[in-house]
């Protein structure tokens, strides 16, 4: 009980300190000033108008370079204004008003090419049509000028200010949220050995561990790139790289090493799993994997909260792994001496990771400061044309954006007819919701959907509680607050618990402008209004030009197949050559491979809740996914046997030989052409000597059993319809 309260208190700390937090805290702030101040003068309306106009600018607004935020601000309070005003005009005129909702819902929605920069303006665009249904006062001007006000004065001003102050601290907080992660990815791995070495027929709660990590990579991935946008563009911007800037730069590089390490555990090797029972090294293993995240949260936490990190690393379990090894190596023939090697390989390279990123924290790194200074940072980050033509080069149904747009345009249509046929009077409610739940593939929407309904429906329940409780309007304002808070801290993390929040905050602060009327109505027009959004949603996205993720599957991993496939041809030259690929080329082959680690992963999430997918189509997908993430880890494996000295045989060059062209037949495969080359051999035939290979040799043999089965998998794929009737334009 007491570790459980532990660990509690330890999370809530964290998220205190998270960068979620502090983006909620900006909004509630930026929200309630106005509110106080507005009451205060007993122009609670008032208040109301800038507060509204200060969550319209905080939804919008993203973390980036000054030069980044400011622009996007602006443009962003452009787009609010024209949207507030012309709503309010159209607003009496029910048929003009209609056609004018429709086609926002279709041009912003169509934001989606530009990035989820364009994404968070274009909601909070159609946030503002939502604030101009509600408006008490009839005055346009006032209720403009009240609401561009709170965008421009009271988040706009606040959230450049704070920026100018910390510029690095929103880097800092996604760092820290890092190795959060991969401490809890290193807690992952622990307990599925753990589970197959004590269970190993438990193959139900082991594919549930496994999900989970890859759901934990898909994360990790995110954030990264996320890193990279913030991190490397203010880099770009920058006339000049500060020192904490630099040290940013340098521990975030060190922990992409760090990340490279951990991908290496190879999950599905059982002879690891025999050999570690036979060596007695099992309880060192688990020991090893407890420390790891150990370290990890210490340096977590020295980040967030900007101390020295003073966890000791101890390394005298890497002593007893080799002296172990080195006794194995002479008596034990039953066990795999390169698969424990290769464990001490990676235990080595984390501790050294760990200790260079303890350094930099602790200002003690005596390493070059040009150090990742040649990087081209340009390369890694995402470059968005926002020019017309991407918009016009996007107006067709081959395009899932366009169709996407499409849906959203005739479900608010569709919405408006029928509320006003029925003379519904919440219509805001349902298209508040139909702009927040409906995104472009079925997946995606059915989460969000049903997480709206639930946190919609508990978050109704607790309200009226409450107000059946008490009316006290003190009390009422303490919870609101509270619960604007909680509200845009939880979103982006967890969407049910944010969506709750939403629900109580709104009720009740409807409940506070009407003084103190209206509460149970209010309740349910946010049931009623969130019912019928769900509804007419779920009929669209599964029959009106429907976005199935199954369709693109080739795709993601004809791209995947073919990351791979360049990320090793450069390692394997400079295995086979002294000459070296600069850095930048490859750590860019390496981003490719985990983001389209990354994108299979989460799209394989969304593709199993597609109901047309046969069981078997389903379960083979998850096995090739499961195997190409296999065959990235051992390809990151050879990269770091790479940069050590080498001797590459002529077993090792047939090894390089035969998995890149069978990577190529893959790609074949997957588009449907022609084999050029016969990937059936037999390894006898190359006579691997298994009693005398190197680790380069047993790494090569390992990732060539991979990429086989990789063949063999598309073409079983191959045979499926629904693999048939998918797009598989993969440029080779």
């Amino acid at each position: 009980m007491q570790k459980k309260i532990k660990h509690i208190v330890s999370e809530s700390t964290f998220f205190i300190f998270s960068f979620y937090f502090s983006r909620g805290l900006r909004i509630t702030l930026a929200m309630v000033a106005p509110i106080l101040i507005g009451g205060a003068f007993n122009r609670l309306d008032i208040g109301i108008l800038v507060s509204s106009g200060a969550l319209v600018a905080g939804i919008g607004d993203n973390p980036g370079s000054f030069k980044i935020k400011l622009y996007t601000q602006l443009i962003g309070a452009l787009f609010y204004f024209i949207v507030v005003v012309i709503s309010q005009l159209l607003l009496p005129h029910e048929y003009l008003f209609g056609i004018w909702i429709t086609f926002c819902g279709f041009f912003f929605s169509m934001f989606f090419i530009y990035g989820s920069r364009a994404v968070s303006v274009s909601i909070s665009s159609l946030l503002c049509i939502v604030f101009a249904c509600g408006f008490q006062n009839q005055d346009i001007i006032t209720n403009t000028a009240g609401m561009m006000f709170g965008v421009i004065f009271f988040y706009g001003i606040l959230s450049l200010g704070l920026w100018r102050v910390q510029p690095y601290r929103v880097i800092e907080q996604r760092i820290s949220e890092n190795i959060k992660q991969l401490s809890e990815y290193t807690e992952l791995i622990r307990q599925y050995f753990l589970l197959k070495s004590d269970f190993p027929k438990s193959k139900q709660k082991q594919e549930e561990i496994s999900n989970k990590i890859f759901e934990k990579q898909e994360k990790i991935h995110a954030n990264h790139e996320d890193i990279r946008e913030n991190l490397f563009k203010q880099r770009i911007n920058a006339k000049s790289f500060s020192a904490k800037g630099r040290k940013m730069t340098l521990v975030f590089s060190a922990l992409i090493d760090l990340y490279e390490q951990l991908i290496s555990f190879n999950l599905q090797d059982d002879k690891l799993i025999s050999s570690l029972e036979k060596s007695g090294l099992q309880n060192d293993f688990h020991s090893c994997l407890t420390h790891m995240g150990h370290i990890l949260n210490e340096l977590n936490w020295s980040i967030n909260l900007g101390k020295k990190v003073t966890v000791h690393i101890d390394t005298s379990l890497l002593d007893r792994f080799k002296e172990r090894i080195l006794t194995l190596e002479e008596d034990e023939k039953e066990v795999d001496i390169h698969a424990l090697k290769h464990i001490r390989f990676i235990f080595r390279s984390f501790y050294k990771q760990t200790y260079v990123i303890k350094s930099l924290i602790n200002g003690e790194f005596d390493a070059e400061k040009k150090q990742y200074e040649d990087l081209e940072l340009e390369k890694f980050t995402k470059q968005y044309n926002y020019n017309f033509s991407t918009f016009r080069a996007n107006l067709n149904l081959r395009s899932n954006i366009f169709r996407h747009a499409l849906r959203v345009s005739l479900a608010i249509f569709l919405s408006y007819i029928i509320c006003s046929i029925l003379e519904i009077k919440y219509f805001a409610w349902v298209f508040l919701t139909i702009i927040l739940i409906l995104k472009p593939v079925y997946g995606n929407t059915k989460n969000f959907a049903i997480q709206r309904l639930q946190g919609t429906l508990i978050g109704a329940v607790i309200t009226l509680g409450l107000l059946l409780l008490t009316q006290n309007m003190y009390v009422i304002c303490a919870v609101t607050f509270i619960c604007i808070l909680g509200a845009y801290s939880f979103i982006p993390v967890y969407y049910k618990t944010g969506v709750v929040f939403v629900t109580i905050f709104v009720i009740l602060l409807i409940f506070l402008e009407h003084q103190g009327s209206g509460g149970l109505t209010n309740i349910y027009h946010r049931l009623g209004g969130t019912a019928i959004a769900v509804v007419i949603v779920f009929i669209l996205s599964f029959s009106f030009l429907p976005t199935w993720e199954y369709k693109i599957l080739p795709l993601l991993i004809g791209k995947l197949v073919k990351y791979n496939l360049t990320y090793f041809k450069k390692i394997s030259h400079i295995l086979q050559n002294e000459d070296k690929f600069f850095d930048t080329e490859l750590k860019l082959s390496r981003k490719d491979v985990l983001l389209g680690t990354s994108n299979l992963s989460g799209a394989f999430q969304r593709i199993i809740s597609e109901p047309q997918l046969s069981k078997d189509y389903k379960s083979d997908v998850y096995n090739i996914q499961t195997i190409i993430n296999l065959l990235s880890t051992r390809i990151s494996s050879l990269k770091a046997y790479a940069s050590r000295s080498h001797e590459i045989t002529e077993t090792d060059r047939k090894l390089i030989y035969f998995i890149e062209n069978t990577l190529y037949n893959c790609l074949l495969a997957v588009r449907g052409d022609e084999i050029t080359f016969d990937a059936d051999w037999k390894e006898e035939e190359i006579n691997l000597s298994f009693d005398d290979q190197s680790l380069i040799t047993y790494q090569l043999r390992e990732i060539n059993t991979l990429v086989q089965q990789i063949y063999i998998y598309i073409n079983k794929l191959n045979k499926f319809p629904e693999w048939k009737n998918s797009r598989r334009e993969v440029p080779i």
